[in-house]
């Protein structure tokens, strides 16, 4: 893979981690008005693939250096 997709891809994923963490905080607040079981699993899987996001986002851009 070149270094420009790779680039290309971490920048991808880290917008898509920005939006996980703030439907994350969404999900916390709004919950009185949730079901708990769908509370659970929605916090969990936006945790989960929180987590994901940033570990391949990370793995792409760790040697990228904006100019």
């Amino acid at each position: 893979m070149t270094e420009e997709k790779k680039i290309k891809i971490g920048k991808i994923f880290n917008k898509i981690t920005t939006v996980l963490f703030v439907l994350f905080f969404i999900s916390v607040f709004v919950i009185p008005i949730m079901n708990k079981t769908f509370f659970l699993v929605s916090t969990i899987v936006i945790a989960v693939l929180f987590c994901i996001s940033c570990i391949i986002s990370h793995i792409c851009l760790k040697d990228y250096k904006p100019q």
